[in-house]
């Protein structure tokens, strides 16, 4: 069960075309959460990163007294021959999401990425409820990938069931243990198992962090022990992410910044979508605007 929330972790790959975009938009995510943690100890962020991008990332990201930035190379969780660097960019970050806190013994932790934005006051207990987490959910006859990971973890597919939706949201490093050890065969290591999967669906989401999670933790038994049922997290008071202010394209920008300053965003955290191509100053002011 959960006692806190306090953890984070940020794959993070800079693309060598626009590099800096990737690098600041990171930094006005440290600034946002800066903004809005309210706890007597620092919110811990774990970034994770190509080598290549370590340096750079340690160099140029902001630092703020109540946000503990470390920034480790991913070298550190795979050996050089690891089936880990066979895998693109996508598929890299969902293992991120689930082997490193597996290692580093994480309780309860927060799912990011460099297009999410803290927009509201939270701390280490804002999405508890009764040691059980108000994380994310979707319904999951929305997406292929629900039945492909069915098929990876060995759990019959209910298209009418709910589980735990994309990033970002909040995970368990118990049940992501758990996640990996239900992958791990006679003969494969949970990531070779992972690759395997890959493979045989070349043209198919063959799975993703969070549908695997889920799974796993519905065959162990042990989902509800952890997580709050979908119904209580959107009916809860608190939540931790907002579709209605997120923006996913120019449009939405534009009918989005003409509300008020201090406007309720809805949940805690949004994402502004990179593709969207909206100078980042312009979102760092949207960000910031909400009172919390």
């Amino acid at each position: 069960m959960f006692s806190e929330i306090r953890q984070g972790i940020l794959p993070l790959a800079l693309r060598n075309i626009q590099r800096r975009g990737d690098l600041e938009r990171a930094g006005l995510l440290i600034e946002s959460l800066a903004k809005h943690w309210r706890d007597s100890k620092p919110f811990e962020l774990l970034i994770i990163s190509p080598q290549r991008d370590a340096s750079l990332l340690r160099q140029s990201l902001p630092r703020f007294p109540n946000i503990e930035v470390s920034v480790r190379p991913e070298s550190d969780f795979f050996s050089a021959f690891s089936p880990f660097y066979l895998l693109t960019g996508w598929y890299r970050q969902q293992i991120l999401k689930l082997h490193v806190p597996t290692l580093l013994g994480f309780g309860g932790y927060l799912t990011l990425d460099s297009d999410v934005c803290c927009v509201g006051n939270f701390d280490s207990q804002s999405f508890l409820e009764h040691n059980r987490a108000l994380s994310r959910w979707e319904p999951k006859r929305h997406h292929g990938w629900w039945q492909q990971a069915s098929k990876v973890i060995g759990v019959p597919y209910d298209p009418k069931s709910h589980g735990l939706s994309v990033t970002p949201n909040i995970l368990h490093g118990d049940l992501a243990a758990q996640t990996l050890e239900r992958l791990r065969g006679r003969y494969l290591d949970p990531i070779s198992a992972l690759v395997w999967w890959k493979l045989r669906s070349p043209l198919n989401t063959a799975w993703t962090e969070y549908s695997l999670y889920t799974s796993a933790a519905e065959i162990n038994g042990t989902l509800f022990d952890y997580h709050a049922e979908w119904d209580s997290c959107y009916s809860a008071d608190i939540h931790l992410f907002s579709e209605r202010s997120c923006v996913w394209g120019a449009d939405d920008f534009e009918r989005l910044v003409r509300l008020p300053n201090g406007t309720d965003p809805g949940g805690k955290f949004i994402i502004v979508q990179s593709h969207a191509r909206i100078p980042l100053e312009r979102v760092r002011e949207y960000c910031l605007s909400f009172a919390g």
